[in-house]
């Protein structure tokens, strides 16, 4: 077996992207490869700066950017120390994009990024979520309420269900309410039906 190409070697990584197929995979080499040599080099400028000027979130465990990374690896977004924010509400979801969304229907609460969720099969839940510190934040912080504003699928479904069962007792459990159609994940709503969902949670 040979020696892969440059170009079959970042295809390769293209598809490690989620959603993202041979074609598409190859369809992005390939503009690459015709684009201006600036515009690549500003790319993979940006790449890099990801690794140095991004910082997880200690808290929520949101990416955020920052001057300098701290050397120790601790760190606190924004949104976690902005005083105005309701330090009362957690919201919980999946990703990071879905707090991007959420922020556009006018929340004023909390965060936490699960990382993920839960397969239906999974034999141990905790090892595919930050379920363990979930936990330790709501047992440390004891939030009034904690939303689980996870996807409307059945993956969705079986993960809240879980994380219902274990905050139980530790804080008021609410789920979005209607506005979310069955099968959409939080992404890709608009405010508008964030909005919605989230005034009509129980």
């Amino acid at each position: 077996m040979g020696v892969m190409s440059p170009i079959d070697r970042l295809s390769a990584l293209f598809e490690k992207f989620p959603g993202i197929g041979p074609r598409q995979a190859r369809r992005f080499v390939q503009y690459l490869l015709v684009i201006s040599p600036a515009v690549r080099q500003e790319i993979a400028e940006q790449i890099r700066a990801l690794g140095t000027q991004t910082a997880q979130c200690k808290k929520c465990y949101r990416w955020f950017p920052v001057k300098q990374k701290p050397s120790n690896g601790a760190s606190t977004c924004d949104i976690c120390m902005d005083e105005h924010r309701e330090k009362s509400i957690l919201f919980v979801v999946e990703k990071d994009a879905d707090i991007d969304n959420v922020e556009r229907s006018n929340y004023k609460g909390l965060y936490f990024v699960l990382g993920g969720i839960i397969p239906l099969a999974a034999e141990e839940p905790e090892k595919h979520i930050r379920m363990r510190e979930l936990l330790k934040r709501a047992e440390t912080e004891k939030p009034a309420e904690i939303i689980l504003g996870l996807s409307a699928t059945t993956e969705g479904d079986h993960t809240r269900e879980i994380l219902a069962e274990k905050l139980r007792g530790l804080s008021k459990i609410s789920s979005l309410g209607r506005g979310l159609s069955t099968g959409s994940e939080l992404e890709y709503a608009d405010p508008d039906t964030i909005a919605s969902a989230l005034s009509s949670r129980q």
